[in-house]
Order: structure tokens, then C-alpha cells, then sequence
């Protein structure tokens, strides 16, 4: 790999040696997407007892509320750093690997989950590939993203210097998931869009969060982030 591409991959796992996560991470923005899996994208029964790979667990936050809804789960990330973190949150199994070349067999998990994570990486779309070739015939797999419309805007803020990132981010558009699940065997149960605006305000919250209800499904692709929940076909 390139020193480029390398220092790309690891960003985070490089900001998680000298920071803990929830100091450089919007913690708004995290209970938001905690809201819109646990509260609505998946239910608790469909947790409990069922084997989830937090693909991308990043902090652990999400490995940790699907540990707490009685899942077995296994935490994965790019780096040792980013897994520590993890470690102080839960009690999940960890391992280190990436997205794009998945350390598991193939339909292995009965749900896996990665959020705000295929687009740290230079092929997004293999990164999907990769993520739905390991869940179960019949199994789940949801996916959260920001939405493509805004990458023009995020780039120019980093172009400026308005904020401090260095990884990856290849946005997608709404139809990009969905097209490419099919293509894999898998049906579309949701596609919401969230998130009405880029500046994270608790605030605001009440406000974008009806905006989210109003607009998310009918218009995803204008929203800074986009949900899918998508079931393997079995057979």
C-alpha cells in the first residue's frame, strides 16, 4: 500500500493513539444514528441472541448498545487503537481487519452493521460487496452513509481547513446502495435519509428530527446521511 493510501486508511485509528474518540467524534451526530438504528432500523428481538459484526466499530458505541439488546457481538476495525477504545466500552469479541478484504467466511453473521464507515475507504461499493457476502441467508444487513450530494461542501470545508480530516470520504447517492444489495441477492426493507443539515445542533435537534420524519423517505438524497436495511434472500 501506498504511504498515501495508508495514512488515509488509518486516520482515525492514528487520532484514536492520542485521543479518546468521543473528543474528536460529534457526539450529537453519534446519538443520532444510535437513534435511527436501535429506534427504528432494527428491533431488539431481532438483536437478541444473534451473532452482529459492527463492521468499522470505530469508539463502540454501536457495539456496545447491541451488546446491551442481548446481541453476540464481534467488533472490527482497521487499527489496535481504535479496538482499545472499543475494549473500554464492551465486552465484544475484537478483531482487527478491513472492510474491503473481511477476515470471516461467508455467511457467517445473522446481522451486520456499518455505520459511517464504507466511505473511509477508496471502493465504497466493494466495501458493500464484502459486507453483504458474510451475512446469513435470511440475514440483515444495515448500512448508514453520508449522501453524495454533500460531498462537493465537505471537500471545500477541508479544502479550507474548516475542519481536520485526512482519511477517505467517498460519499454515495441513495440509489448506489440500493442497486448494488440487489445485484448481491438482497431485498430493501428501508432507505431513509437523515439528517437535514451538516451543523449538528442539540438545539436544533427537535426541529431536525421532524424534518428527518417529514422528508427522510420520500427524500433521502438531499439529506447529509442516508440508513438502509436490507434482508439477504435465502436459497
Amino acid at each position: 500500500m501506498h504511504k498515501s493510501q495508508s495514512n488515509k486508511t488509518y486516520f482515525y485509528d492514528k487520532m484514536a493513539s492520542q485521543h479518546k474518540w468521543d473528543e474528536f467524534a460529534n457526539s450529537y451526530e453519534t446519538e443520532r444514528r444510535l437513534q435511527i438504528i436501535f429506534g427504528g432500523l432494527i428491533a431488539p428481538a431481532e438483536l437478541k441472541d444473534r451473532l452482529l459484526l459492527d463492521a468499522g466499530s470505530g469508539g463502540g458505541h454501536f457495539s456496545h448498545a447491541a451488546e446491551q439488546l442481548g446481541a453476540k457481538v464481534v467488533s472490527m476495525d482497521v487499527g489496535i487503537n481504535l479496538l482499545r477504545q472499543v475494549d473500554e466500552r464492551c465486552n465484544s469479541k475484537k478483531i482487527m481487519g478491513s472492510i474491503l478484504d473481511l477476515p470471516f467466511k461467508k455467511k457467517l453473521f445473522d446481522v451486520v452493521l456499518s455505520t459511517e464507515v464504507i466511505e473511509h475507504t477508496p471502493d465504497p461499493l466493494m466495501a458493500l460487496r464484502e459486507l453483504s457476502a458474510v451475512v446469513k441467508p435470511g440475514g440483515l444487513l444495515l448500512v448508514t452513509v453520508p449522501c453524495r450530494f454533500w460531498n462537493p461542501a465537505v471537500k471545500l470545508a477541508t479544502l479550507l481547513k474548516l475542519r481536520p480530516y485526512e482519511g477517505y470520504e467517498n460519499f454515495l447517492w441513495p440509489g448506489h446502495l440500493r442497486h448494488t444489495l440487489e445485484m448481491q441477492g438482497y431485498s430493501i426493507e428501508a432507505l431513509t435519509g437523515f439528517n437535514f443539515c451538516p451543523f449538528f445542533s442539540s438545539k436544533l435537534a427537535p426541529l431536525f428530527n421532524f424534518i428527518d420524519n417529514c422528508f427522510g423517505k420520500s427524500l433521502p438524497w438531499i439529506m447529509v446521511n442516508i440508513a438502509i436495511r436490507a434482508r439477504r434472500k435465502s436459497g
